[in-house]
């Protein structure tokens, strides 16, 4: 079936289904600490699969076949990749949070340092928020150059760049607001790890 022809919003439904059961999945494996490297790929590479069709479906159901610029099409298509990448990046998060509160020994603050155990979950939140924020700020550059359409000149130009620059500056920023955010459920509920260099040695 040709992808022109995925216009039904039941096609996006039925993605959307697969890429929750597929993270569900990997979230429960990865807090039980059941998972391995090659099945955390093989999840991630299964959701990313479902978002870039989930992409295609999504930006031809809005596509707007009488419109001159296809200004629903490509928002479509890029909440419909981006939205799916970011939502299991954000499932990801509250699973590793859970860990991290059933095991706190695998997050200690050392001084100003964190210091952080390996973990899978952790790999798949890194890949999903930097492919998902990515994919979103291209996307809405595609979607705004739709939206100005004929017009021309440096500062319409450069209003693609926008957001583009606001994913970029989300990807560097992100990591920093997760693990305050844990840190700051650890410290609730009277879990944080923190060792003194000096009580250390």
């Amino acid at each position: 079936m040709a992808i022109e022809t995925w216009d039904s919003p039941y096609i996006v439904i039925w993605l959307c289904l697969g890429v929750l059961a597929t993270v569900l999945t990997f979230g429960t494996r990865g807090y039980s600490g059941k998972i391995n490297g090659l099945e955390a790929i093989g999840y991630s590479m299964v959701i990313g699969a479902l978002a870039i069709l989930n992409g295609a479906a999504l930006g031809q159901t809005m596509y707007d076949k009488t419109a001159k610029y296809d200004v629903w099409g490509s928002l479509g298509t890029a909440l419909g990749l981006s939205g799916p990448l970011i939502v299991s990046g954000l499932i990801l998060i509250v699973f590793y949070r859970c860990r991290l509160v059933k095991y706190p020994g695998e997050l200690v603050v050392r001084g100003n340092d964190l210091e952080v155990g390996g973990s899978y979950l952790l790999s798949g939140i890194t890949w999903f928020m930097f492919s998902g924020l990515l994919s979103c700020g291209i996307g809405m550059a595609g979607y705004v150059q739709a939206l100005k359409g004929p017009k021309t000149g440096f500062f319409y130009g450069s209003l693609a760049l926008i957001p583009v620059v606001i994913a970029i500056w989300l990807i560097a920023k992100y990591n920093k607001w997760m693990f305050k955010y844990i840190v700051w459920v650890l410290s609730r509920k009277g879990l944080l790890q923190v060792v003194d260099d000096k009580d250390s040695k």
